[in-house]
């Protein structure tokens, strides 16, 4: 997992294919405007999301197996719990959408703000959309980035 300032996303490129290709995108379109879907960088289709939603007091955990979560928020605070790597997906896991949910304990709280990112790796169980204490509406940027 990676948890920065998006100023410093950059830092990140050399390490993470694709990640400079999403941000040249993002860079490119009017983030204020553009309406909530989904949508596709021109040069490899790298898939990101505009969402957007109200926070909660809790969900279930999700985890990937193929795609990197990489979230930016755009407006408004949630909290983003992440838990250690886990070893095997839950029996809950759907190849197709590259989801599984179960129950899980003991993670970390990051609070995630306007012009912050995190990074979610394959097999690195995560809970986003999480209040951080009032519920807020959020927008925000959620890509998929293969993983291989």
């Amino acid at each position: 997992m990676i948890y920065d300032k998006l100023e410093r996303i950059g830092l990140y490129y050399s390490a993470i294919p694709h990640l400079e290709e999403l941000a040249e995108e993002l860079k490119s379109i009017d983030l204020s405007t553009i309406e909530a879907g989904t949508y596709y960088t021109k040069k490899s289709g790298i898939k990101y999301m505009v969402q957007e939603y109200s926070t909660a007091m809790s969900k279930q955990p999700e985890v990937h197996a193929e795609y990197m979560d990489v979230q930016i928020v755009l407006d408004g605070n949630e909290r983003f719990q992440a838990f250690r790597a886990i070893d095997s997906l839950p029996d809950s896991f759907s190849k197709a959408d590259d989801i599984g949910f179960f129950d899980i304990e003991d993670g970390v709280d990051f609070p995630l703000r306007k012009n912050t990112f995190i990074i979610v790796f394959p097999y690195e169980p995560h809970t986003p959309g999480l209040s951080l204490g009032n519920q807020e509406n959020i927008r925000k940027i959620v890509a998929k980035i293969p993983f291989n």
